[in-house]
């Protein structure tokens, strides 16, 4: 008799999600069940939802930060029993191409993503590669473990890609899920001698500043390349992180890049933007950075940073909701309603 579970999923693109009852996945060779218990919200859901990303098939169930408990193994697998805590790696690799030889699954050749290309995490089952779990500590909350996946480990792979070095000067873009993650990151384990974190709400600078940050700045009554001059004395910044993906926020941080400085791009929106490369890149000599996704190998270094103690996680989640309000959070997600980090959805 074919077993059923509840799902969240996009049956079109612009509508609402739809919770619905589905066949619970079946096992591959090689493949792990996993029941879930915490799965993050991102605002990458929201672009999926509202077509600025595209997915792989219709209907398709989000979600692409997962923890949860093991259930079941499939043929082949050795490294995990029923019962492990595990978080789920959302980059479906082939482990075999060029890319993969290299460590640099982000960019497989054929490269899938779990909540995007395959069915995700809003659901009560996962069937996912043994390959692409991690264990999960057991006095680390799901709920944290669930976030590791993406709003820790997306920041950690664009600070590595930045190469930010100790005593730089970092101006950080954003102070949403992610931007909360890359102030800890940047002041504590990468040693930056000058955090800047920019965003229009307040709260969200208080919240950076108590993580880390040494300056914060509202562009809605100053403008940063001002403020990050004065506070350089006329350096700018070696290191700028644009998580938001908006036009101007990217424009904005270009300004504040110094010379032999680093723009990194990390945020996803819709609009193109235009350069002048004389302006932008020659004269200062600029380096523009993209980020995809993450490493595998980037997850175990945040679960030892977390049970070291140098990363904390107890403020990253302001919101848990059952999984059937999926939709309430994505609102309060794009309306900014009740002052949301992440949100998780649990069961």
């Amino acid at each position: 008799m074919m077993e059923i579970m509840r799902a969240v999923r996009l049956h079109r693109v612009g509508e609402p999600l739809s919770v619905d009852e589905v066949p619970r996945p079946t096992l591959k060779p090689g493949e792990v069940l996993v029941d879930i218990k915490a799965s993050g919200v991102c605002h990458s859901d929201l672009n999926y939802r509202d077509g600025i990303g595209t997915v792989g098939h219709l209907p398709i169930i989000l979600g692409h930060e997962i923890a949860g408990v093991v259930a079941e193994v499939g043929d082949g697998v050795e490294d995990f029993e029923v019962g492990d805590r595990v978080v789920v790696h959302y980059v479906i690799s082939c482990g075999r191409c060029r890319y993969c030889a290299m460590g640099k699954e982000n960019l497989c050749e054929h490269y899938a993503m779990i909540g995007k290309d395959v069915d995700g995490g809003f659901a009560e089952y996962i069937a996912v590669p043994a390959r692409n779990l991690v264990r999960l500590p057991e006095d680390l909350p799901y709920e944290q473990g669930a976030i590791l996946g993406c709003a820790v480990s997306t920041p950690l792979h664009a600070l590595r890609r930045a190469d930010l070095k100790a005593g730089e000067t970092i101006v950080i873009y954003g102070v949403g899920g992610l931007g909360v993650h890359a102030v800890q990151l940047a002041s504590r384990v990468f040693g930056a001698g000058l955090v800047v974190a920019v965003d229009v709400a307040e709260y969200k600078l208080e919240l950076a500043r108590r993580l880390g940050a040494d300056v914060v700045i509202n562009p809605l009554h100053e403008e940063p390349a001002e403020r990050v001059r004065e506070e350089t004395e006329g350096r700018m910044a070696d290191v700028v992180l644009d998580l938001v993906g908006h036009r101007e926020t990217i424009m904005k941080g270009i300004e504040c890049v110094g010379k032999g400085g680093r723009m990194t791009l990390v945020g996803i929106g819709p609009e193109d933007i235009t350069l002048s490369p004389y302006k932008t890149i020659i004269g200062r000599e600029m380096t523009i950075i993209g980020v995809n996704d993450h490493l595998k190998s980037e997850l175990y270094q945040l679960v030892d940073l977390v049970a070291s103690g140098r990363l904390d996680l107890s403020t990253s989640i302001t919101h848990k909701l059952p999984l059937e309000e999926a939709n309430r959070a994505l609102e309060m997600l794009e309306k900014k309603l009740d002052n949301p980090i992440r949100i998780v959805l649990v069961q």
